[in-house]
């Protein structure tokens, strides 16, 4: 064991010759303030140390070892032991005044001396050995947890993880450490079965408590039952739970409690694994052996995909739009594009963003991160391009123009930060091209209106009003989808919660009185474009069009943006993207009409019912850019 007293400090013989006896509480006392001193009684007397630097002296108690001695320094006074054997010296430390009598530290000089007489080996290897050994076996489960989500950072910043997975490993860290849970602080060397299989009952019952699947009526059935997880699907009904709430009060908590240990114990197999690797260097055993957490595999506390595709359905918690909706009873897809469509300029035209960004999520089928994070291709800096180092969106000026980049004809959409890691390039058809056109006149219109406005502030000297309006400004010009609230981080459309929430209760997946409560989420539009493309395409291409493929060569290198399809394969994806979009745009003859220019022919809205929007607008009161798209209507006056 290091310590001050091997810093090197000289440790000449004649200062071991200076021996003094003092008690244990002169020796507790001592600081480098003061020095022993013989008064001129032969009395140790404490005396001010004008040198103010460490210092060492020897011990005069009867029966101390050879070469037992103190270290005076910065942090306290300590024992120590100098000693030579076959002509190797050794300094070596014992401990503080405060821990050890003087007698006891007696009994530990004697001790190492023996040792070192016998083996010939240096005490302090084992202690070393034994500090680290013991240091392992204290190592807790929030140890672990913390030395994950520093691995994990470092890959973040190197392009190698995701921003999700170092925010799920904190969220697990967190949830480990609720008073109601308190795993976190727990060594891992000494947790058993019981502990864990106790602490996911513990966690479970707090995710269920903050889940906002759950109705506050629910959660306090569930709790007055004691250990309600235990509870049958029966035993759930005949509580008096209906419909999803049943599959909801089933599963309530388990995700984020599956989520939670499977984090940690990947967290505790790599602290094992860490482990085994020092102890292997130093030659002692492992400290760590087994992954206590490998019990809730044992026992199959966590849901298999089966299990969860039951769930899934149960629940209703994935719910891909289709023209059968048994649920509500309704044709949700089109009824979700009529109110998408319907809402667009309400509210000042303030909803536009986010049913843009909606309807382009579901006519390419990306993830909620992917479309939000689209930057106009003209606003990227040629480092970004080259570099792939942010997503665009490109309008190519005529029908065959190839983009700067990638080479390719067409317009295009450019995806750079995938789930999978890779990128993500695909072709932008003509109902999509139509959506971005309308961001483009959506931005040309409120642009102009923010340069007057900031002209005007910067007139008046209104600096706060300037400095709003430059913001909006700057991301106007910047995202596809520009963030409305000026205190927006990430300066572009991040959540579209409110507005879902109206779409469902506009499109009838969501009628308390009738007792219908169909989720949307985006990734459920992601999913329909899945549900429609698989009819229509083959398996490869419904991979292409959903980024379920790697782009890698056979050394793991991600391929070029420029290598991605050739010009053969790039005309044939264009094909497939153009009929899954045509096919779940025609499944409202109306949202057709709407979206179509003049060179797309007009579907018959006769078997397509009007949707009563809160505001009963009719196609008149929309603005004049959009209105003149179609002779149809959404919704009856």
């Amino acid at each position: 064991m290091d310590h001050p007293l091997s810093r090197g400090d000289t440790w000449t013989m004649a200062k071991l010759a200076t021996k003094y006896r003092l008690t244990q509480t002169q020796l507790r006392s001592l600081t480098m303030a003061q020095r022993p001193e013989l008064d001129a009684n032969g009395k140790v007397i404490l005396v001010p140390n004008e040198t103010g630097k460490s210092y060492r002296f020897g011990d005069a108690t009867p029966g101390a070892p050879v070469g037992f001695g103190f270290y005076v320094g910065p942090t306290g006074v300590f024992y120590e032991l100098r000693t030579q054997h076959e002509g190797v010296r050794r300094r070596i430390a014992l401990g503080s005044v405060q821990d050890l009598s003087i007698a006891r530290a007696h009994e530990l000089a004697g001790a190492q001396r023996h040792h070192i007489r016998q083996t010939g080996e240096d005490p302090r290897e084992r202690i070393r050995v034994e500090v680290a050994r013991q240091r392992a076996r204290g190592k807790t489960v929030g140890d672990a947890l913390r030395t994950y989500i520093a691995q994990l950072e470092d890959r973040l910043a190197r392009g190698k993880a995701k921003v999700g997975g170092v925010e799920g490993v904190r969220d697990a860290l967190a949830r480990l450490e609720r008073d109601e849970v308190r795993l976190a602080d727990r060594a891992i060397a000494e947790l058993t079965d019981e502990d864990i299989l106790g602490a996911w009952s513990k966690l479970r019952h707090s995710c269920m408590l903050q889940s906002n699947r759950l109705k506050p009526a629910v959660k306090e059935l569930l709790t007055a039952q004691g250990e309600w997880w235990k509870l049958t699907v029966a035993d759930l009904v005949r509580l008096g739970l209906t419909g999803k709430t049943v599959a909801l009060a089933h599963a309530a908590g388990l995700s984020a409690t599956e989520q939670t240990m499977g984090n940690a114990a990947r967290a505790v197999a790599k602290a094992i694994s860490a482990e085994r690797k020092a102890a292997a260097q130093a030659g002692r055993q492992p400290a760590l052996a087994h992954n206590p957490f490998d019990v809730l595999t044992e026992e199959d506390r966590y849901r298999s995909s089966r299990d969860l595709a039951k769930h899934y359905e149960a629940a209703r918690v994935r719910n891909p739009l289709g023209t059968d909706d048994s649920a509500t009873g309704t044709q949700s897809l089109p009824a979700v594009l009529k109110a998408l469509v319907g809402r667009r300029d309400m509210q000042n035209g303030h909803n536009a963003v986010g049913v843009d960004y909606l309807l382009l999520t579901l006519l390419w089928g990306s993830r909620r991160s992917e479309a939000a994070k689209l930057r106009w291709y003209d606003s990227c800096s040629p480092e970004e391009l080259e570099l792939q180092l942010a997503s665009w969106a490109w309008l190519a000026p005529e029908p065959f123009a190839k983009n700067p980049t990638t080479g390719l004809r067409g317009s295009q959409v450019f995806f750079h930060d995938t789930k999978n890691g890779d990128f993500q390039l695909l072709p932008v058809a003509y109902f999509a091209e139509r959506i971005l056109r309308w961001r483009v006149d959506d931005t040309a219109l409120k642009t102009r209106v923010r340069e007057k406005s900031l002209a005007l502030a910067q007139k008046e000297g209104d600096q706060a009003a300037a400095a709003r309006h430059a913001w909006h400004l700057e991301n106007l010009r910047r995202w596809v989808f520009p963030a409305r609230n000026p205190q927006s981080k990430a300066g572009h459309h991040t959540d579209s919660k409110a507005i879902i929430h109206n779409i469902r209760l506009d499109a009838g997946l969501l009628d308390p009185e009738r007792g219908i409560d169909v989720g949307l989420t985006p990734h459920d539009l992601r999913r329909t474009l899945g549900r429609f493309a698989g009819r229509l395409l083959p398996g490869h291409v419904v991979s292409q069009l959903l980024n379920h493929h790697s782009d890698r060569d056979e050394g793991g290198r991600m391929a070029k943006v420029t290598e991605r399809y050739s010009q053969q394969e790039w005309p044939h994806l264009q094909e497939a993207m153009a009929k899954v979009e045509e096919a779940l745009i025609s499944t409202s003859p109306r949202v057709w009409n709407i979206l179509r220019g003049t060179d797309k022919q007009i579907l018959d809205e006769q078997s397509d019912p009007p949707l009563n929007l809160p505001s009963r607008r009719s196609l008149g009161h929309r603005s004049k850019a959009h209105s003149a798209a179609s002779q149809g209507s959404l919704g009856s006056a």
